[in-house]
């Protein structure tokens, strides 16, 4: 149900205009005309009363391997800035918050540490959304997956994996986490949600799908392994939104990506 008698009345900020969350989102999303996209050098010059909604898609890299009173402490930041009580905070927080290992351990502690930090500055309103492994083609980064699999496919024709072969994970396509996004926003919800397939994607079956697409190249398992399975419940999202995705409808994505990677080849 939306809970705003139209969508005029929807105010949107993005911090952090240039990560490449923001600008996918920015791509899919159908509100787009009520969205004001900023760096996170702007945050002092905007009014943040005008709007019923913020998105802070920046962080510090340094949460990746430092403490958290090392970084630039963005979220605390805004929080001190915004005397709207009515805004609601939404930050794109991480499945690492739920197994905190020494591979992650900075990461995972810190995105934790954000979460209850927001959750005490904004009271009840926040919409904290726990994303699982996104799929989108991207050569530039090297912290996603597919970024990995997609640049190694074009340099060397093969697809390296230091995972079990029986190794799965929830894989979601930037598409998806933009109309489950959109469609909070418009219920005005708040809360914590797992954004998630909710489907278990063996990774050696979506390096093949993405081989098949491209037209060529192997895989090649490294000698150490380690199994890193993990599926996201998603069924508050489910309930809530009404969006569902299916495993075929992912791996054809995935198929799409490989077939998108000849032209860079």
């Amino acid at each position: 149900m939306n809970l705003f008698k139209n969508n005029k009345e929807i105010r949107i900020i993005i911090i952090g205009k240039n990560s490449f969350v923001a600008k996918n989102y920015f791509k899919y999303t159908k509100l787009k005309k009520k969205i004001t996209l900023i760096s996170h050098k702007e945050i002092r010059k905007i009014n943040f009363e005008k709007y019923t909604h913020l998105i802070n898609f920046s962080y510090d890299s340094k949460i990746k391997s430092k403490n958290y009173n090392k970084t630039n402490l963005i979220d605390k930041k805004i929080c001190n800035l915004i005397k709207n009580k009515r805004l609601i905070y939404i930050y794109p927080s991480s499945r690492a918050v739920f197994k905190i290992n020494k591979k992650r351990k900075f990461y995972g502690e810190n995105k934790l540490i954000i979460e209850r930090l927001i959750k005490k500055e904004r009271n009840n309103r926040y919409l904290i959304l726990r994303i699982s492994n996104i799929l989108e083609f991207n050569l530039e980064g090297s912290n996603l997956f597919i970024s990995r699999l997609l640049n190694s496919l074009k340099k060397f024709n093969l697809v390296k994996l230091d995972l079990d072969k029986k190794t799965y994970k929830d894989f979601i396509p930037l598409y998806y986490f933009s109309r489950c996004l959109d469609s909070l926003i418009e219920m005005n919800k708040t809360g914590t949600f797992n954004i998630s397939s909710g489907k278990k994607i063996n990774v050696y079956e979506l390096a093949k799908v993405v081989i098949s697409g491209f037209g060529k190249g192997k895989i090649v398992f490294l000698n150490k392994l380690y199994k890193d399975s993990f599926v996201l419940n998603n069924s508050k999202l489910k309930k809530t939104v009404k969006i569902h995705i299916s495993k075929k409808e992912i791996l054809d994505y995935c198929h799409l990506l490989g077939k998108k990677l000849k032209k860079y080849a």
